[in-house]
């Protein structure tokens, strides 16, 4: 069995993980109406709407966390400045605190940064609400929620759940309390600099007026919001409420909740409501062997193409893009390690039809936590000792 040796492919897939992490913190809007994005806050911190039990009697730093649900399932949790070479477990709480989902363990180093990423952890149509704890020795250090920036400048993320149907939560577990009104879809939107707020539903009960609530976690005490509707005859409704609406220096951490009569008809969440999608770790264009100068000294083969690429996923599997080569020709793909140790088969055939375009995969090739480094070359299955076209880039 072959050992694969990748190493720029881990680095770049998470040095994606933190670049989509700080989108969501950078630029407010850009999470998706049904995930969920917040910051993360010292539970000892927290004063609205009330003050939480069970904080560690010992809190540990933070400098700034953030923690992201996308609608896709992916769980992201990034923490800076806190306790070193520390392990926090990381669960979502539910609203009223009696039920709880493990998302695993995230480990900072020397300098008290951590991060992990987990794809796909919620599958699809997953319904949840609640609260991300992380947690040391079983008593509360970090929990997600709002922070409201002390001098107008941005100092953290916005807080941005989406807004589900209450009666559909089943993460960490049902809901009690629940009514059955409609929602197509909804989020909340609270701004980091100025503590602004927007609630937005679509397709909620027509003509209906919904009181908006912040409930604690672990307790019954609420601040109210304001009023969402009343509906448009589609169900939809928009509250905006400007600057100030939670005070400057603000640290706040529970649930958005829509109320109808007493009852709760949508609670700040996330759902699933994209098909998963695998990153990829490793990418690059291909061209024709012919074509390269440097080096130039390469054994190649003279087949056109217009442009092609290649992708490693997450899970190994590889994706190839071939545009404008000849046309009705049996191409293979072959992983050259750095090490030059000899082109390993991938067993990836690429037929190409009569234009000569050809696209394939993903296909499995390499195997589970394999680290690799090296490239991709693609040659005829007639002629495999030149290389037709190979992983590189063609300045202009």
């Amino acid at each position: 069995m072959k050992t694969y040796v990748l190493s720029q492919s881990r680095m770049k897939w998470q040095a994606a993980v933190f670049g989509a992490t700080m989108a969501l913190w950078v630029l407010p809007g850009l999470a998706h109406a049904q995930s969920f994005s917040a910051s993360l806050d010292q539970c000892k911190a927290v004063t609205v709407p009330n003050t939480l039990a069970n904080c560690a009697a010992v809190q540990d730093p933070l400098k700034r966390g953030i923690v992201a649900i996308s609608d896709q399932g992916d769980v992201t949790v990034t923490i800076t400045g806190a306790a070193t070479n520390a392990t926090y477990a990381v669960g979502i709480v539910s609203g009223d605190g009696s039920q709880a989902t493990s998302l695993g363990n995230l480990t900072t180093d020397n300098h008290g940064d951590g991060a992990f990423r987990k794809n796909a952890f919620f599958k699809f149509g997953t319904v949840g609400a609640g609260n991300v704890i992380l947690s040391s020795g079983g008593a509360e250090e970090f929990v997600s929620g709002l922070s409201i920036s002390k001098n107008g400048l941005e100092s953290g993320p916005d807080f941005q759940p989406g807004l589900v149907r209450c009666t559909d939560v089943v993460v960490p577990g049902p809901l009690s309390n629940c009514g059955s009104d409609s929602l197509t879809a909804g989020h909340v939107d609270v701004e980091n600099d100025d503590g602004a707020l927007s609630i937005h539903v679509h397709g909620a009960r027509p003509n209906t007026t919904y009181t908006a609530i912040f409930r604690s976690p672990n307790s019954a005490t609420t601040t109210p919001v304001g009023t969402v509707g009343p509906t448009s005859k589609a169900g939809d409704a928009t509250l905006d409420l400007g600057t100030g609406t939670f005070a400057a220096g603000t640290v706040g951490s529970g649930s958005i909740v829509l109320q109808s009569d007493g009852t709760d008809e949508f609670v700040s969440g996330f759902k699933v409501n994209e098909r998963f999608v695998r990153p990829a770790v490793s990418e690059s264009n291909l061209v024709p062997c012919d074509d390269v100068t440097d080096p130039d000294d390469l054994v190649c083969g003279s087949d056109p193409l217009d442009k092609g690429s290649y992708e490693v996923n997450a899970a190994g599997q590889v994706s190839v893009s071939l545009t404008g080569a000849d046309p009705s020709t049996n191409y293979e793909l072959f992983f050259r390690p750095l090490d030059n140790s000899g082109d390993v088969d991938t067993g990836i055939a690429l037929a190409t039809n009569a234009l000569g375009n050809v696209q394939k995969g993903p296909k499995a090739f390499f195997p589970a936590d394999a680290v690799a480094s090296g490239t991709f070359v693609v040659k005829r299955q007639d002629s495999e000792t030149e290389d037709q076209f190979v992983s590189g880039y063609k300045l202009n």
